[in-house]
């Protein structure tokens, strides 16, 4: 994503009522950025914690860890497993993205089998502000990145996908508006 992509400003005055964040073009009040991702590693790479982080001590392993995944089953789509076997590919990834992946080394080629290569919507802007009459809302998986954030009272961030959102300076405002 180029900086001429970075949008400089979101707020009631230059999009007035709710901004959506979508990878859907035709709902997204700001158009995404699609990126095609080919591997875990890169989505690790790119939005995830560094595994030397964890080596050094700068943070500490926050995800469960499983028992290994039987190869055996590395050749089975979704619908050959259990649920709860999906449900541990789904959180493997998480934990192999933002803890230590050493720990989820085993589940690397089902999860890359399952959703990779993937697209993403990518969004960033350099200032955004929200109050109660102009609320954000995310609504597909993929990062965000944001300069400063402002959120005034009542203003809401509203979640409706697993996303992952960086912000330099997040500001709690007292104002009742953006201005």
């Amino acid at each position: 994503m180029g900086p001429s992509q970075v949008v400089p400003s979101i707020s009631p005055k230059t999009h007035p009522g709710p901004v959506i964040f979508s990878a859907d073009p035709e709902i997204s009040t700001i158009p995404p950025h699609v990126v095609t991702v080919n591997s875990l590693d890169e989505v690790k790479r790119i939005a995830g914690n560094p595994d030397s982080h964890y080596e050094s001590g700068t943070l500490q392993q926050h995800h469960d860890i499983f028992e290994d995944w039987p190869t055996e089953k590395n050749e089975k789509s979704p619908s050959e497993l259990e649920a709860h076997e999906n449900q541990r590919i789904i959180a493997a990834e998480m934990g192999y993205i933002y803890g230590h992946s050493k720990h989820y080394e085993s589940y690397k080629t089902i999860i890359e089998k399952h959703k990779y290569p993937a697209r993403f919507a990518v969004f960033a802007a350099e200032d955004v502000c929200v109050d109660a009459n102009n609320p954000l809302y995310i609504k597909s998986e993929g990062a965000y990145n944001f300069g400063t954030v402002t959120i005034c009272q009542g203003g809401s961030i509203i979640f409706e996908a697993n996303a992952t959102m960086t912000v330099q300076l997040m500001i709690k405002s007292n104002a009742t508006s953006c201005s």
